[in-house]
Formats: C-alpha cells, sequence, structure tokens
C-alpha cells in the first residue's frame, strides 16, 4: 500500500510562489513520487466512522440513524413494523417511545427494547433485523461490472451501505466485481484528504492481507481500467499532487481528485472548480467535494473530458477569468521550457499560451487549429488568429 506525496523539491517550489498569485503552486514534472508502503496503522482512523464492534472474534453492525430495522414481536398476534433510527439516535416500537439504538449492536437494542416493553407485557419474544443499512456509505468507482442480479438489484459504480466490517476487495465485489480491463494492482482508496494506492492483485495472488484495508464510513474506492482512448485531465492547486493525468476515456471527477493524491487540509473542499471549453468558449462550474463524498449530489461526480481543468483553491475565486489568472502561472511551470506549451491529446494537438494574462485583456481560449478537437487550455488573445 501506498500514499502518494509531492515531492520534497516540489513542496521547496511551491513555498518559492506562495508569495505570488496566493495560490499559485508549482507542478511537478513527470510521474508524482510515492513515499514508501504504509503499513496498516499508518492510514488515518476515525473511531465515529467505524461501522462494527469486535469482542472476542465476534464482529457485529453498529446501528445508526437512518438505518432501516425489520422489528418482529411475537405472540398471540404478531406485530410488524418497519423502524427507521431517527436522527437522534432512538426509535420507536409499539408501546414504548425514544429507545436508544445509534451505537448499539442488534443484540444490544433486540435486550434494550425487549426490558421496555416488559413494562407493558408478560415476556415478549422480539426479532431485530436491519434490512437497510444507510447511516454509513462508502463508494465504488471506476472498472466495476454493472447488472442486475437475480435478486432484481442493480450493481455497478456508486455508493453502497457499509454493513460492519468490510474490506475493499469485499466492497469491490458487493458492487458487482471488476470489468475485464480492471487494474487491481493499481486500486485507490480516498480516505479524509489522502489517496493511498493498493495493490489488491497480491491479495489475491498471495493473500497480502496489508493491502485488503477495513473500510471506514465515506472511503472512496477506485479502481481504474486500462486506457483504451486517453484523456488529459489537468489537476491543479491544493491538491497533493498537482500534474496533467492520462485517464481512459471514461473518467470522473473523483477519480481524477484520486490519482493527485486528494486534497490538502487547505483546499476549500465546497468550491472545487472545472474548467472545460464548448466551441471556444471557457465554461466553469462548482462541485462540493464535501458533499459529494457524503453521497449528497452525486450527479456532480460528472465525467471529463479530454484537457479538462481542476482546480482547487484555498481561498474564494469569481469568475472564469479569475480562475484562469491563477493557473496560467502553473501551466507555465507544466510546460517549460517551451514560451509555448504543446499538449497533444487524442483528437490533435493545441497551444497554451503561458504567462499571466494581459492587462485589463480578459483572459480567453485559444481557436482549434486545423483539423483538432476542442481546446480546453486558456490564452491571451494576443495568440488568436495566428
Amino acid at each position: 500500500m501506498k500514499m502518494r506525496r509531492i515531492p520534497r523539491w516540489a513542496i521547496a517550489l511551491l513555498a518559492v510562489l506562495g508569495g505570488c498569485g496566493g495560490s499559485a503552486q508549482s507542478v511537478p514534472q513527470g510521474p508524482p513520487a510515492e513515499a514508501p508502503p504504509n503499513q496498516l496503522g499508518a492510514l488515518p482512523y476515525d473511531p465515529a466512522k467505524q461501522a462494527y464492534t469486535e469482542t472476542r472474534g465476534v464482529v457485529e453492525y453498529l446501528l445508526g440513524p437512518g438505518d432501516v430495522l425489520d422489528v418482529v414481536l411475537r405472540g398471540v398476534e404478531m406485530v410488524r413494523e418497519k423502524v427507521v433510527v431517527r436522527s437522534d439516535g432512538n426509535i420507536s416500537f409499539s408501546l414504548v417511545e425514544n429507545v436508544r439504538a445509534g451505537g448499539l449492536t442488534v443484540s444490544e437494542l433486540d435486550e434494550s427494547l425487549t426490558n421496555e416493553l416488559r413494562r407493558f407485557l408478560r415476556d415478549p419474544k422480539l426479532d431485530v433485523e436491519v434490512s437497510e443499512y444507510h447511516s454509513r456509505n462508502i463508494s465504488v468507482h471506476g472498472a466495476i461490472l454493472s447488472v442486475n442480479t437475480a435478486a432484481g438489484q442493480k450493481t455497478g459504480p456508486g455508493r453502497y451501505g457499509l454493513k460492519g466490517k468490510l474490506r475493499v476487495l469485499e466492497a469491490i465485489l458487493e458492487a458487482g466485481g471488476t470489468t475485464p480491463d480492471a487494474q487491481l494492482d493499481r486500486v485507490q482508496l480516498i480516505r479524509g484528504d489522502f489517496s493511498y494506492r493498493l495493490d489488491i492483485q497480491r491479495v489475491l495472488n498471495v493473500g497480502d492481507a496489508s493491502q485488503n484495508v477495513v473500510l471506514q464510513a465515506d472511503d472512496i474506492i477506485v479502481v481504474p481500467g486500462i486506457a483504451r482512448q486517453s484523456k488529459k485531465v489537468i489537476v491543479l492547486g491544493e491538491v497533493r499532487n498537482p500534474n496533467v493525468y492520462v485517464f481512459s476515456d471514461d473518467v470522473s471527477f473523483l477519480e481524477a481528485i484520486g490519482q493527485a493524491g486528494g486534497l490538502t487540509d487547505s483546499a476549500i473542499k465546497n468550491d472545487i472548480r472545472v474548467i472545460r471549453s464548448a466551441d471556444g468558449v471557457p465554461q466553469m462550474f462548482t462541485i462540493n467535494y464535501e458533499q459529494l463524498v457524503k453521497g449528497q449530489g452525486l450527479g456532480k461526480n460528472v465525467r471529463l473530458e479530454s484537457n479538462d481543468v481542476i482546480y482547487a483553491s484555498r481561498s474564494f475565486i469569481g469568475d472564469v477569468n479569475d480562475v484562469i489568472a491563477k493557473i496560467n502561472p502553473l501551466l507555465d511551470l507544466m510546460l517549460l521550457p517551451g514560451t509555448y506549451g504543446n499538449i497533444y491529446t487524442t483528437q490533435g494537438s493545441q497551444w497554451i499560451r503561458n504567462g499571466a494574462p494581459a492587462a485589463n485583456n480578459p483572459a480567453v481560449f485559444t481557436q482549434p487549429l486545423p483539423g483538432t478537437g476542442k481546446l480546453a487550455v486558456p490564452a491571451d488573445s494576443s495568440r488568436q488568429g495566428n
């Protein structure tokens, strides 16, 4: 398992450039450096996000708000109810109100609820089961099979309930398994602000359990596929490894953030910008990363196009011209030594004008070269038409 960090020399460059342009950062050339493999205990751990408790080798799920329970009271007449754990962690059933459920196991809740019912009934018999898991969730993306199971359930990339002690490989299988082009030796686990590379192929080949990490709430698993038609995506700003990344022809926003090592602590996570060109006109939209990892607004996990620019800032930014003014110095560093950088894509070539935009001139996008595809990199207006 490897955690991705920015190289030391790049950190030095960032420090030098920190005083110029506020959030401007240097971009390392070549592949991002990877730290030595981390031990399992080195992963950040939040007890509040753990979905299970383990006593003498027995693992039990911990209930939480949003979970749906099937509660059956057996007696002369059977009473069956679907009960939702409320946001305060309590439930109500039959004759009793406000019984604590959050943080308890099913067996503990069964015992507690039975004791409450004894105030009204003689020797009550209860059955409690979890029918839907909603209190803690994980996300699985990338090269995952989308199929309809015999039980009528649909698998594929998306968000799944965390059902107790679940490891990465089990989560991938529950999500439908992988497509034939999946690269299991390069699985990314995004936890908090860090991205970890896991070799799940070693888990299958030699049983290396250190790579098969136990998951906690809000973890994101990304299984990359072999590139069939490459796309270049530029990830800049407050990410741990800003760079130009090459992806397959179907890549999402979260996958790109994961490949860039995750966001830094300084990033404004509810204001990540994506810039792309539509018929030569720059367009920009905002993604709330915090909501996305919590499963809110999953439609914002947009599919990226070649030459999209993702920019994470450490301060509020305004319109598209403001963002372009900030990222131009970063593009300079990526594309040195030339005055103009030529990024080649599967659609053709395009030119990036380096340096700050001309004074009092709005930043614009270059015109397409003959026979090329879309352009998604800024240039000043003096380059147009040349």
